[in-house]
């Protein structure tokens, strides 16, 4: 040991050259434990709706051969195979892009490349949907329009919906189920149908597509087609001929039935009216006396209170002044016609239904003033007492003036019937029990009682009243059995009723 230097002082300086080569040590190999951890890598863009377009990226990938820049994919759902795609390798990152053309659980392997990332299961799901109904805003009458339905998946898919789809009324009634073919449109498919409107009136449409495995369900919003005559939101009714100088009835109607507002007439384009407001069935009316003879166009132009404006025309030929009046025969089938200004008594509770023509061929229409009801060509007598004043009305035609024929209807009681038909008199064997009387309800069509008895058959058959409500006759004997029935009358609307049954027991 040299002088000035101390046992301890050595042995502290060994020690620290220790310290610090462990600590170099320490340094170096925290360094290459560092440079010897794999890079943290990702697989992005993998899984979706079915149809639509995955742009899918791979981190941390290497090629299997050198200057290789393209790797194979293949993805597969629930275990199948899909189409292949070539995947792009930049540096270490793979891009490629695929469509799932169902649903399941998907992962997809590469050929040719590996990854140190971990490859997911990725889900495929449904595809939303769109379904919209398209018609016509106006149809005509008894001319086929056809009805389109249109179901789109949600954007950006490409999947075109397969199945059904159920069209249905406002009332859930359905009009019709179709299967869907693809097209026009990239993601959409369609159906369509022929429907003929029969009535005017405004007529509903909702479509309902049930889905399939791949794309959910949906509903169209609510479609509607106003059907009329013309295929007009407005017709103009009038004559095809009408006679100069011969007063005529103009009607405009306006569809949906109930549209407020007014309608104004023309002749070859210039107003013959002010204009006439339309009443609550959508119809405003004009009396036109035609001027001159020939052809003539005639227009109705209508505007809504909601701003709405609509217009419709039609050709008319006017004859020379008509040479006499229309005759109009009106018919009661089994009792033969009734003649102009007669006097008819029809009892209560009567329908009759005429039948009626004209020597011009014009149709007839009827109608009254009084307390019995019109309807068509059907007078309806519902009270007992009362005057109906019955008008026949022809709008005349070629060669014929437009005419009225008046009739006279005396409204008297009615007469009174069962509303349970008993067995017919006749014979009867000993013990049987007749009915007269159902359980409950009304006697008489006039909603009168009846009182049932057995008139001098003593010993031979009795009335019986069961508490279920109805009237029963039970033969006790041989003989005749003889039931008498009686309604009590409704002062001025119903007679009395009799009814007599003879039943002769054995």
């Amino acid at each position: 040991m040299k002088e000035g230097r101390s046992p301890m002082t050595s042995t502290r300086r060994i020690s620290g050259l220790f310290a610090r080569a462990i600590a170099a040590s320490a340094l170096v190999l925290g360094t290459v434990g560092l440079a010897a951890a794999p890079a943290q890598a990702a697989v992005t863009g993998f899984g979706g709706p079915v149809g639509v377009p995955q742009n899918v990226t791979v981190t941390d990938v290497t090629t299997n051969g050198v200057g290789q820049s393209t790797c194979a994919v293949t993805p597969t759902i629930n275990g199948v195979a899909q189409p292949t795609a070539s995947g792009n390798l930049v540096n270490t990152t793979l891009t490629f892009s695929w469509t799932p053309a169902s649903i399941g659980a998907a992962t997809f392997s590469m050929s040719d490349c590996t990854t140190t990332s971990t490859i997911p299961a990725a889900s495929i799901t449904q595809v939303g949907t769109t379904t919209t109904i398209s018609t016509p805003n106006t149809a005509p009458l008894n001319q086929a329009v056809r009805v389109n339905v249109t179901v789109q998946s949600a954007s950006p898919s490409t999947y075109s919906p397969t199945g059904q789809v159920v069209v249905r009324n406002a009332n859930g009634a359905v009009l019709s189920t179709m299967g869907l073919s693809p097209g026009p449109g990239v993601g959409q498919s369609f159906a369509y149908y022929w429907w003929t409107p029969t009535q005017a009136g405004t007529f509903f449409f909702i479509a309902t597509y049930n889905g399939d495995a791949n794309a959910t369900t949906s509903v169209s919003p609510q479609d509607t087609v106003i059907a009329t005559p013309s295929g007009n939101t407005v017709s103009l009714s009038a004559p095809g001929t009408v006679t100069q100088g011969v007063p005529v009835q103009l009607t405009a109607t306006v569809f949906p039935t109930g549209t407020q507002g007014s309608v104004g007439f023309t002749v070859n384009g210039q107003p013959i009216s002010a204009s006439v407001p339309l009443n609550a069935q959508g119809q405003a009316s004009f009396t036109w006396t035609p001027t001159t003879v020939g052809q003539v166009t005639l227009g109705a132009n209508y505007m809504t209170t909601q701003g709405g404006s609509g217009s419709t025309s039609e050709k008319v030929t006017v004859v020379a002044g008509a040479a006499q009046k229309d005759v109009i025969s009106l018919t009661q089938p089994g009792v033969g016609p009734w003649n102009p200004n007669g006097v008819y008594t029809v009892r209560n509770g009567t329908t009759v239904t005429f039948q009626a023509s004209t020597l011009s061929g014009a149709p007839v229409t009827l109608s009254e003033s009084g307390p019995c009801q019109v309807s068509g060509l059907t007078l309806t007598v519902d009270v007992g007492s009362g005057q109906c004043n019955l008008v026949a009305s022809s709008p005349g035609g070629p060669g014929y003036a437009a005419t009225q024929q008046g009739y006279t209807v005396l409204a008297a009681p009615g007469t009174q019937v069962l509303t349970f038909q008993p067995p017919a008199s006749g014979q009867v064997n000993r013990g049987r029990t007749v009915r007269l009387e159902a359980n409950g309800g009304s006697d008489t069509n006039a909603g009168q009682p009846v009182n049932w008895r057995a008139i001098q058959s003593g010993g031979v058959c009795r009335v019986t009243f069961p508490s279920n409500g109805s009237v029963m006759v039970r033969t006790t004997g041989r003989g005749v059995c003889q039931i008498r029935g009686i309604a009590p009358a409704v002062p001025g609307q119903w007679n009395r009723m009799v009814v007599n049954y003879s039943y002769r027991v054995r």
